[in-house]
Parts: structure tokens; C-alpha cells; sequence
């Protein structure tokens, strides 16, 4: 069955529902009201329910209404291809979850994680927090608790939110675990895409042991201080940690024009008012070059929807060293649908499972992992 149809189904399914305990208020701090409007028009006009559901199915009220209210009548057929290249059902149903989530919102859709457990992960790591303890953040009026991991069995200090320790440390977002294992193991070198606080960085140098190294991409100077500050706290860590402090693009030395602002930061290859500064791109091709990198296990991305330029410019690292991939494509409907076919067009036997780390929209994780490699 195509993906339109199982799309359909499922939308019709998931209408009905009516959820109270299903918003993510830890990031989503102000509740967006769900755009119901479109069910009790159609339920107001169709009134009885079996011929509600027959003139939905016809196609007219889901593509005219629903797809094309939340623009995604135009992805159907990248839909259908993503959906059909995905290698187990798991993968299959959690894609269907996300999409159906993404149009009829958090009160219709539970998405798998948000569960009763969700919650007592995220206040056991709140728990974690020494009070005292606190780094500013250069750009914000917040400021970052460090946690002691001990008490999850992990050697690492970090100042960060609870939330996103949670998501990296054990929920594990870059590690996929169903009909296969992909994530970074013993003695890998990796590659991080979006170093940000340093928290993937400390996640991956701890998997990949003393034999193993990580070079994590950042160049905002506010985050670097961050990272900086959690790499000092981690000394042992520390030795298997590179910052690159060069934003990756499709080619080298393009010049970038930024503000300090964290994940607020503004990109912009044209000068701006209100730019704090300069820095020149680079490609992990012509990264891997130069630094004469001779194996490369796990590429990991999370840098604000530019996936798609940065592998660009790492097809021919891709391609020689056939490394495990996770992928951040929740940025942008573009990237949602397209990063895989991207990847499948590099021709390196890939094969593609999802993952997702949140009850929301974001941290949606494309896992390739190549047949050479399994």
C-alpha cells in the first residue's frame, strides 16, 4: 500500500483521540492550540461519521485540506520513496507516527516515547543537578547546572539542561537499537557535526574508549566556551576530543557572517547588520584530507538544516570509508524527505532505519548504516 493511503488511515484513526498528558512543556513552554478547526468543519458538514470517513478517503478533504494546509501535498511521492526504503517495520510505523503527528498535532498523536517513563527519565536526570554549580552562558540570561552522571553508570560531568542530557545520555538519541545496533563502538573515530555544548562530544568520546577519537565540529565562540568548560571537567575525555572550529558547507573558504546567540544564531553568507563575526567553511572531504584521517567509523549531523550541503561535501568520504550515519532531518520538511534519497544516490549500500528522540517534532535521526560495514 502506498504511503498516501496508509497516511490516510492513520489520520483518520488518530482524529479521534483527545490527549491531555502529551506536550512537551520542557520545550515547548507556551502550548501551540491544535488546529482543529479542519475535523469539525468536515464533522459540522459531514455530520454522519461513515460519510465523513468515505469523502476523506476519496482524497479530496485529505489532499485539498490536510496535506495542502500543512504543505506537504507536495511531498507524496519522496513520502512514499522514504517509506519504502526503510528497512523494518518499526522504522516504517514510527515515519507514519511523525508525519501524522507534524499535521494533526500533539492532542490528536502519542508519539512512542511519551510515556509515563518519559517523564520520570527526565526528573531522575533533574535529580543529577548540583544547584551550586553553574556556568553563564555568554549570549543569554540562563545559566547551565552541571550534572554528575555517576549515578547512570557514566564517568561524565557537564553543564547542560536537564532535558537534553536526557535525550543524549539515555535515551540515547544517536544510537539505534531495534532489528539492528548502529552507533559508535570501541576505537572509532567520529565524526560530530553541530558540536554545540559539548554534549554529543563527551556522549561519543565515552563510547569509543581510549583507543577511539572524536572530532566535533563547532565554531560560535560562546559555544566553544561551553564546550571547553565541559571537556576541563572531563579530563580523561578531554584527550579524545578535537574541536574544529570551522562550519561545514558543500566547499571550503566560503565566508560566513555570524552573531553569538547559541542555537539563535544567524548564518548568512552576505554581510549583515548586526554580524559579530567572520569565519571561512570547509568540507569534511577536504577535512579529511588534510588532517591525512585514515578511517572514519560514524558521521553524526545536527547543524540546523544544513544536512544536505555538509554531506554534499563528504560524498568522497562517505563513499571510501562507508561509515555508520545518523542523521538530523526534522529541521525542515526539505531535508525530511530528501536526505535519504540523497544518500541512496551515493550509491554505497546503505541501508536506512529512523529513529526519534522526543514527543515532539524535533530530533527525528535518519540511521544509515552500509552493508559492507554490517
Amino acid at each position: 500500500m502506498k504511503f498516501e493511503e496508509l497516511l490516510k488511515n492513520r489520520i483518520i484513526e488518530e482524529s479521534t483521540n483527545s490527549f491531555s498528558d502529551n506536550y512537551d512543556y520542557y520545550n515547548q513552554p507556551f502550548p501551540i492550540p491544535f488546529k482543529k478547526k479542519i475535523i469539525n468543519f468536515g464533522k459540522a458538514i459531514f455530520f454522519n461519521e461513515f460519510l465523513f470517513r468515505y469523502l476523506f478517503k476519496s482524497g479530496f478533504i485529505f489532499k485539498r485540506i490536510f496535506l495542502h494546509t500543512y504543505r506537504l501535498d507536495r511531498y507524496l511521492n519522496e513520502l512514499d520513496f522514504f517509506y519504502s526504503s526503510l528497512e523494518d517495520e518499526n522504522s516504517k510505523k514510527l515515519l507514519l507516527k511523525i508525519v501524522t503527528f507534524r499535521i494533526l498535532g500533539y492532542i490528536k498523536v502519542r508519539l512512542p516515547l511519551s510515556t509515563p517513563k518519559y517523564w520520570e527519565g527526565i526528573k531522575s536526570v533533574e535529580a543529577m543537578a548540583e544547584n551550586n554549580n553553574l556556568v553563564e552562558l555568554p549570549y543569554k540570561p540562563w545559566k547551565f547546572q552541571m550534572h554528575n552522571l555517576i549515578s547512570i553508570n557514566l564517568p561524565i560531568k557537564i553543564y547542560m539542561n536537564s532535558k537534553s542530557i536526557f535525550t543524549t545520555f539515555v535515551i540515547e538519541q544517536y544510537k539505534y537499537l531495534d532489528s539492528n545496533t548502529i552507533e559508535a563502538q570501541k576505537g572509532d573515530v567520529v565524526l560530530d557535526f553541530g558540536g554545540c555544548y559539548g554534549d554529543t562530544a563527551l556522549y561519543f568520546a565515552n563510547k569509543v574508549g581510549e583507543k577511539g577519537k572524536v572530532y566535533t565540529f563547532e565554531f560560535i565562540p560562546g559555544n566553544i566556551s561551553i564546550i571547553n568548560q565541559n571537556l576541563d571537567i572531563n579530563p580523561i575525555l578531554k584527550e579524545r576530543i578535537e574541536i574544529v572550529d570551522k562550519p561545514l558547507w558543500e566547499s571550503s573558504g566560503k565566508q560566513v557572517f555570524f552573531n553569538d546567540k547559541g542555537s539563535g544564531s544567524i548564518l548568512s553568507f552576505e554581510e549583515y547588520s548586526g554580524y559579530e563575526g567572520t569565519t571561512k567553511t570547509i568540507s569534511c572531504d577536504d577535512f579529511v584530507e588534510l588532517k591525512k584521517i585514515e578511517k572514519i567509523d560514524f558521521i553524526k549531523t545536527d547543524i540546523e538544516g544544513a544536512e544536505p550541503f555538509a554531506l554534499k561535501g563528504a560524498e568522497r568520504t562517505i563513499k571510501k570509508f562507508k561509515p555508520k550515519l545518523a542523521i538530523s532531518i526534522y529541521h525542515n520538511m526539505n531535508d525530511f524527505v530528501n536526505v535519504i534519497k540523497q544518500i541512496s544516490d551515493f550509491n554505497a549500500g546503505y541501508k536506512f532505519f529512523l529513529g526519534h528522540a522526543t514527543i515532539y517534532t524535533s530530533e527525528t535521526v535518519l540511521f544509515c548504516v552500509s552493508e559492507d560495514k554490517k
